[in-house]
């Protein structure tokens, strides 16, 4: 790959812009490059921040900042799959419907990817094929982590999860990551 894509996020918390970094690094190697500036200047610390932010990190990440891609990141909070749908909606067109945005939508919250991720690092011969997006969020997050509430040490905790993580496997268990995954593949593929 010749290219390299300058890309920016607008996600909700550390969560996942830790999990964009190691799944961009692990899957597409040397392809991407974050424009730290645009994170620093353009960010949001929750759900509502990113929905009213959406608008102004498109026109500015492609316009000011020089942006290849914009990854936007957030919770769906729900898991209901036409409300998750309207909430993609919402946040496309928000962005103007730009094909140089990327939504990375979990049911519920980036922490059901990563309890995907522990359960087949704990089980890898296990061939089930069981949602775990049903969990609820708290225990989602109580499996991944345990008990420790500190930001610091949760993203300690994923980033070991995360790495050499089973991108396939994952894909083959989360509607959500799939969508995720295939958007990030198409960008690439029709980016000349």
């Amino acid at each position: 790959m010749s290219n390299l894509f300058i890309y920016g996020i607008l996600c909700e918390d550390r969560a996942h812009r830790n999990f964009i970094h190691h799944y961009l690094i692990q899957c597409h190697p040397e392809c991407f490059l974050e424009n730290e500036e645009f994170g620093w200047r353009i960010y949001a610390t929750n759900a509502k921040e990113v929905d009213d932010s959406a608008a102004d990190a498109t026109r500015l990440g492609f316009t000011k900042f020089g942006l290849d891609v914009l990854i936007i990141g957030r919770d769906a909070d729900k898991t209901d799959p036409k409300l998750i749908d309207e909430l993609k909606t919402k946040l496309l067109t928000s962005c103007g419907r730009n094909p140089k945005v990327v939504l990375m939508v979990p049911v519920q919250c980036i922490e059901h990817w990563l309890l995907y991720i522990k359960r087949h690092r704990d089980n890898p011969t296990s061939t089930k094929n069981e949602s775990l997006e049903t969990i609820l969020r708290p225990d989602s997050k109580k499996l991944v982590y345990g008990e420790i509430k500190k930001p610091d040490k949760q993203v300690e905790i994923a980033s070991e999860l995360l790495i050499d993580f089973d991108v396939s496997w994952l894909e083959s268990r989360s509607d959500s990551f799939k969508h995720f995954h295939k958007q990030v593949q198409t960008f690439i593929k029709q980016t000349p």
